[in-house]
C-alpha cells in the first residue's frame, strides 16, 4: 500500500491497530522518506506520526535507540551537507525535528545516558555549524527550515536534565555562527533561536556571559563594516542581528542585557542612519 494512503489511513485509527512487525516496517518506510518533497507526506503524515509514535508510547527501548541513531546519522542529519538549495535539506532538517521528539519524551521517561545526550548534543552543534542551505519556505515543497529545526533540537538538549550546564559557550557560539550565515531569515528563524536562549536562561546562565556574548556579536558585525563598509552583505547580517536583538529585548527579564542590548541597537541606528 502506497505509504501515503497508509498513513492518512492510520490518522483515523488507533495505533495499537499495529502489529509489531508493521510498526517496524512502517518505520523504515517512513524514514526513507522523511525528506520528501511533497509536502503533505512529509510535514503532515510522516512527520506528525513520528510523533504519536514517540507521544503515546508506541516506540520500545529498541525502537527508540533505532530511530535516534538512525536520525543521527550520515544519511539522516548530515545527508548531503553542505549542499545549497538542494532538496536534501528536507530529509537533514527533519530528522532533526523526530530527534526533538525523541529527545523531548525522553526528559520524562529517563531512557538515554549521559553518552547519548552528550552525542546528540555534539551532533546538534556540527549539524548548525555545518548547514548552509537556510531556506525557510520553500514554494511548492514547504518547510524546509533547517536552522529552525535545528534550533528546536538544540533546546530539547539544553532542557534535559542530563545536558552539560559546562557547555553554555558552545551553545552562544553555535547561535553566534548561524546569524551570521550567508542568510537574510525571514521565516520567524530569530524567535526559534531565542527558544535556545529561553532555555538557557532556564538552565541558570549567568548574565555576564550574555552581555559579553551580545557584545562579541555587535563587534563581528563591526568587523564587516571596517572590512566591506555598508555592503549588501553587512546590511543582511544587521538585519539577522537586529531582529534577533530585539526579539530577545522582550523575552529574556535580564535587566542589565536589555539595557545594552536597547543602547547598542540605538548606537547602530545612529551609525547607519545619522
Amino acid at each position: 500500500m502506497e505509504l501515503k494512503l497508509r498513513l492518512k489511513e492510520l490518522q483515523e485509527k488507533e495505533l495499537s491497530c499495529l502489529s509489531n512487525r508493521e510498526l517496524e516496517e512502517l518505520i523504515e518506510n517512513m524514514l526513507e522518506n522523511i525528506g520528501a518533497i511533497d509536502p503533505e507526506l512529509r510535514d503532515h503524515l510522516i512527520y506528525p506520526t513520528f510523533i504519536r509514535f514517540i507521544d503515546e508510547g508506541m516506540l520500545s527501548e529498541d525502537n527508540r535507540l533505532y530511530l535516534f541513531n538512525t536520525c543521527l546519522d550520515d544519511h539522516h542529519l548530515f545527508y548531503k551537507i553542505g549542499e545549497i538549495n538542494t532538496d536534501s535539506v528536507f530529509t537533514r532538517s527533519f530528522s532533526s525535528l523526530v530527534l526533538t521528539g525523541l529527545l523531548s519524551y525522553d526528559r520524562q521517561v529517563g531512557q538515554f545516558s549521559k553518552d547519548y545526550i552528550d552525542l546528540s548534543f555534539k551532533k546538534a552543534i556540527d549539524y548548525l555549524s555545518l548547514e548552509l542551505d537556510t531556506r525557510g519556505y520553500v514554494e511548492e515543497k514547504g518547510w524546509a527550515h533547517s536552522i529552525a529545526h535545528g534550533a528546536d533540537l538544540l533546546v530539547s538538549i539544553v532542557k534535559h536534565p542530563l545536558f552539560n550546564k559546562g557547555q553554555f559557550h558552545e551553545v552562544l557560539e553555535v547561535l553566534e555562527n548561524c546569524l551570521f550565515k550567508d542568510a537574510t531569515y525571514i521565516d520567524d528563524e530569530d524567535e526559534r533561536l531565542i527558544f535556545v536562549l529561553e532555555a538557557l536562561h532556564e538552565t541558570n546562565i549567568d548574565e555576564k556571559m550574555l552581555e559579553d556574548w551580545i557584545i562579541q556579536i555587535f563587534n563581528g558585525l563591526e568587523s564587516i563594516y571596517e572590512n566591506e563598509g555598508f555592503s549588501n552583505n553587512y546590511f543582511r547580517k544587521k538585519f539577522n542581528i537586529t531582529n534577533f536583538l530585539k526579539t530577545l529585548y522582550f523575552r529574556i527579564g535580564f535587566k542589565r542585557v536589555q539595557e545594552m542590548i536597547k543602547e547598542s541597537l540605538n548606537t547602530l541606528h545612529q551609525k547607519v542612519y545619522s
